[in-house]
């Protein structure tokens, strides 16, 4: 019979409980330390999942769930960490957190791309250091830059544009004019409306390619608040995510936390 204690599922069972505990007990200890309800949209390697790599429509179901549990006027800590993904999902969060009547701060220790920079803003405080970078927050249609769609229609004549694009295109245009839209929602109020239209345009006007990096200095030019001094806790919250090298970011549930942290509704 083989050695149960060197059966790989065995190991890999083991290395998930004491991971998961370990994630437990710094998220509480983070909780306690700060008085808030502790909400994470991490994607990193797991050796024991295959969920996907961008936020999907079941992370919105987990974080709104997370937040329709925690008390109204309880502060809201989110530790955000992703490429993006559903425009979807990255909107009914980031609505969520708007209208939440507790502070909601959020943890950018690395970055938060697309989607993740639309929940951001819809923190009341971003924390980043340095380092720490947001992104354009320009539509993907079919894979396509919204913008570049809509370039077309400039430098063409429309009798040389293929029907599949001009579609792409009228896509693009709405798809665009949304997210501006809802950006002016979000920041409303916390922005001068020359500075919020400027902010809007710049963001979702495909000024630059879909994975530029946008750092502190660059978006508190624009006008965004942005703070330093993520919590050294934040960190070894990571630091359990070291599995090795993946090609994109890989999502980490903290479903055991539900029940556990969950606020007086």
């Amino acid at each position: 019979m083989p050695d149960a204690a060197n059966d790989p599922v065995d190991t890999l069972e083991r290395l998930k409980e004491e991971t998961l505990a370990r994630r437990h007990e710094i998220v509480s200890h983070l909780e306690e330390s700060r008085g808030s309800k502790i909400i994470t949209l991490i994607h990193r390697v797991e050796p024991w999942s295959e969920d996907s790599d961008e936020i999907t429509i079941e992370d919105s179901e987990y974080v709104l769930m997370n937040i329709h549990r925690t008390p109204r006027d309880q502060p809201i800590d989110l530790v955000i960490h992703t490429p993006g993904g559903l425009v979807l999902s990255a909107e009914m969060i980031a609505r969520a957190l708007k209208v939440h009547q507790g502070k909601v701060t959020a943890f950018v220790p690395f970055y938060a791309m697309s989607g993740g920079t639309m929940i951001a803003l819809a923190a009341d405080e971003i924390v980043m250091e340095s380092f720490s970078v947001l992104g354009p927050l320009d539509p993907q249609i079919g894979g396509r830059p919204a913008g570049a769609l809509l370039s077309i229609l400039e430098h063409k004549p429309i009798e040389a544009i293929a029907d599949d694009t001009l579609v792409l295109a009228s896509i693009a245009r709405q798809a665009v004019e949304q997210v501006k839209a809802f950006v002016h929602w979000l920041m409303q109020g916390r922005l001068e409306p020359a500075q919020l239209e400027m902010l809007a345009e710049f963001l979702t006007g495909g000024y630059l390619t879909h994975d530029a990096p946008l750092t502190p200095e660059s978006l508190q030019g624009m006008g965004v608040k942005i703070s330093s001094g993520v919590p050294e806790a934040v960190y070894d919250l990571f630091s359990t995510c070291e599995f090795g090298v993946c090609k994109r970011p890989c999502i980490a549930h903290y479903d055991h936390l539900i029940d556990t942290n969950r606020g007086d509704e």
